[in-house]
Formats: structure tokens, sequence, C-alpha cells
């Protein structure tokens, strides 16, 4: 069944939400007492708080409390004996909210002041569309439709969308949408960088039946879930090198290291047999080798060929 949360995004500022998810996550990460003048000082270090946090009041972390409570189902009480604050009640912060963390965190690291800047580079690949990521979380919490121009990439113009927003998901620094469009009757997958024009409605809805927003992409290598297909079972064999970036950096959360050797590294995952999947095989080169499936491995196998062939001719 649907799992509603607690609203989280019911926020003024980036600054705000940031400070108080980052005191959750502090606390709950050091799983001891922390002293206030701790945490402000914690505060003080976070680039993007720099500017907030000298003015981090007593005052103000009282006032921060409920607010915690009400947006992330976490009670934070004062231990007088332990002599500083802990987590009372909580429900673990799903992985989510940590990469929405980083979302939120890399719009106001972009805002460096101009004296940092010779010392520090970033992707000049900035995603586009994480402007809808605080509506967009707030209308799912909310059940409320929303309205927005939709411009495919292969589409000369926008199209006129209103959907139910049902789940947020990243893949490869792009967020998207996952949303029930009631004229199509289906589940269906937007873009951020592709909206345009969005806006929250005053009409409610009710997520489908059997949706469940933590299974949905579980067996998902990016963005595509099949419909009518089970996730297979992948065996992949990389050159030492490799497999030490991917042991450090799993491609999902099912791999798991079948050998591991100086000569080379087997993983298994149990995932959908996608085309984002075919495009980080293909991007792994001559790095990687697919023992199973064989249908997969003879996938592979032909567009390498047919690749081979177009440089040759």
């Amino acid at each position: 069944m649907y799992r509603t949360v607690a609203p989280i995004l019911f926020v003024t500022t980036h600054a705000h939400f940031l400070r108080q998810l980052l005191l959750v996550l502090r606390l709950q990460s050091l799983r001891r007492a922390v002293p206030f003048e701790e945490l402000r000082d914690y505060l003080l270090e976070q680039t993007s708080l720099r500017d907030l946090a000298p003015n981090y009041s007593q005052r103000t972390f009282q006032r921060d409390l409920p607010k915690i409570a009400e947006r992330f189902g976490v009670t934070i009480a004062h231990d007088r004996r332990a002599g500083g604050y802990v987590v009372t009640s909580t429900d673990p912060l799903p992985e989510g909210y940590q990469r929405l963390l980083d979302a939120f965190e890399l719009q106001e690291f972009l805002r460096l002041p101009t004296a940092l800047s010779p010392f520090v580079q970033w992707e000049s690949r900035r995603p586009l569309g994480t402007e809808w990521l605080q509506p967009l979380l707030r209308a799912v919490q909310q059940r409320r439709q929303v309205a927005f121009q939709y411009h495919k990439f292969w589409d000369d113009e926008p199209s006129a969308r209103t959907v139910s927003p049902l789940l947020l998901k990243e893949f490869k620094g792009r967020w998207y949408l996952l949303a029930h469009d009631p004229a199509r009757q289906g589940l269906r997958c937007f873009g951020l960088d592709r909206i345009q024009a969005l806006e929250s409605t005053a009409h409610s809805f009710e997520p489908p039946a059997d949706f469940q927003p933590e299974a949905y992409y579980a067996h998902s290598f990016g963005i595509i879930r099949p419909d009518h297909e089970l996730p297979a079972d992948i065996v992949l064999a990389l050159k030492p090198t490799q497999g030490q970036y991917l042991k450090s950096f799993p491609l999902h959360s099912s791999q798991r290291v079948l050998v591991d050797t100086d000569e080379e590294l087997l993983i298994q995952l149990t995932v959908y047999n996608t085309h984002d999947l075919l495009m980080e095989l293909l991007s792994l080169g001559d790095q990687v080798q697919v023992l199973a499936p064989a249908s997969l491995r003879a996938q592979l196998k032909q567009i390498h060929a047919a690749a081979v062939s177009c440089c040759t001719t």
C-alpha cells in the first residue's frame, strides 16, 4: 500500500531545509548526545550555510525542533544527564533524502564567493530543472496534481500535461518525475529538464492501489522499468582495475561479488535488461565481458561489430 510521509518541504528557503536536514543527519550519524555548540559549529562548517550559521541561536534551534518533528518524523530532545541533544524517536531517513540534500546543497554550493572560485572546478554540464524539485515534492506529499508544458527532445513543440506526481528519481545527475497520467491511463516518466511552466493545481488524487514507491525501481538500472518483463541475473567479468571502480561505486544495489582475484572481478546484478543498462555496459568498452544472459552478450557483440563496421567503411 502507498505510504504517506510527513510533509517536509513547507520551508521558505533552501537554507532552512538544508539546516534542518543536516541537523537530523548529523545526530543520526553520531548516535550520541551532542551539545548545541557542537551542532552550531558543524553548521558553520557547511559551505552553503556559512552566512547563516554564525547567527544560529539556541532560540532558533528550539524553533527548528518542532519543524523537524513535523517534516521528518524525527523527535530531538535534550538529555540533561548526557549533556547534549539526542534523537529520541525516528524512522530511518530514506536513502533518497540524502540524494535530495546533495541536489539542494549543489545549488547552494554553486553560489560560492568569487574569492573561492579559483580553487573549485565543477562539471560545466549542470543539470537543468532542479528548480522543480521542491514544488514537485510538495505536490507528491500533498497528493496534488500538477500541470506543466513538456517538451520532448524529438518534438517541435511542447505539449500540455496534467498528471498525478508519485515519485522523484535521480539518474546520472538528472532528475525525473514518475507520475500517473490520467489522459494516457498509465505511469509516465518525465525529465525535469524538459518541464516548463509547472503549476500545482487544486485537484487531489489517490495513487494507484498497487503502486509501491520503494519497490517500483528496485530492479531498474536507470529510469526504465519494463511492465511485462522479469529482472534478469546479469553476470559481468571485469578487468582488475575497472573492477576496483565498480567495487567502490556499485552499478546497482543488487551488485554482488562472485569472484575477486588479481586477474578478474566477477559480479552479478539482478536488474531489468534495459537500454539504460546497455548504454552503461557499452561505456565500459573492452573492460567488461557479459557472461550471462546470452541474449545480452549477443546484443553487445552485435553493437560492437556494427561500430567496427562503421569505422572501417
